[in-house]
């Protein structure tokens, strides 16, 4: 009940960009809440969610994890990571390093940004862990080695997931005299994907999906679309 919430709030994001627009209809990333890829992330999901269930992940709303680590500590996390994330790019601008020139600005607009950002971490959890770390688990730990080494499963696979986002985002923007800005974003989202993984496997992939909400609210709305203006 709480992906098909979550899956909902997608489709929300669409109707947004469709009847409003406010900008994000002229963003390439907007193909993103087309109803076919929400179809797709959905039940994606879905595979993902049965799949930790029978990985040893908690579901998203059980009642025995506390609500302050799955609302209030994923967002003091995903907090002072946007914080570190902005500062670092305020001193270092790291958004121009980023943005190829002429390919437009490098945060979605506000108040687009508010929904757009949200639906953004719900589509990048299926695709970065809800599905590619329990579907190994699940093949490795319990089909191959029957039921043994979760954790170490687990360990090993948020170590290597949380390298995609900052290798294929961050990586290919390494040149000479970029190297303290690309390697601190990277340190950066290294970390957000690191503790997304941790608070899925502790406490669901709804405290996961906080934590980054929290970042972006930070990172790419407050700082992006007030002070940043990239």
């Amino acid at each position: 009940m709480v992906w098909l919430a979550l899956v909902g709030f997608l489709v929300i994001v669409e109707l947004f960009i469709t009847f409003v627009g406010a900008g994000l209809q002229n963003d390439p990333r907007a193909e993103l809440f087309s109803p076919p890829a929400i179809l797709i992330v959905g039940l994606a999901g879905l595979a993902g969610i049965w799949l930790s269930h029978r990985t040893g992940f908690p579901p998203a709303w059980d009642p025995s994890v506390p609500a302050r680590w799955r609302f209030v500590y994923p967002s003091l996390i995903g907090i002072a990571i946007g914080l570190f994330l902005s500062v670092a790019d305020n001193f270092l601008h790291w958004t121009a390093t980023f943005s190829s020139p002429g390919g437009g600005p490098f945060n979605a607009p506000f108040p687009g940004s508010l929904v757009f950002y949200p639906g953004g971490a719900i589509i990048v959890e299926v695709f970065y862990r809800l599905l590619p770390i329990p579907l190994v688990i699940f093949v490795v730990s319990n089909l191959a080695l029957g039921g043994r080494w979760q954790e170490q499963v687990f360990w090993v696979l948020a170590a290597l997931t949380s390298l995609i986002e900052p290798a294929s985002q961050d990586l290919p923007d390494l040149r000479a005299g970029t190297e303290l800005a690309v390697g601190l974003n990277f340190v950066g989202d290294y970390a957000l994907n690191f503790f997304q993984a941790v608070m899925f496997r502790r406490y669901g992939y709804l405290a996961s999906i906080i934590l980054r909400v929290a970042t972006y609210l930070v990172w790419h709305v407050a700082y992006g679309n007030f002070l940043c203006r990239c």
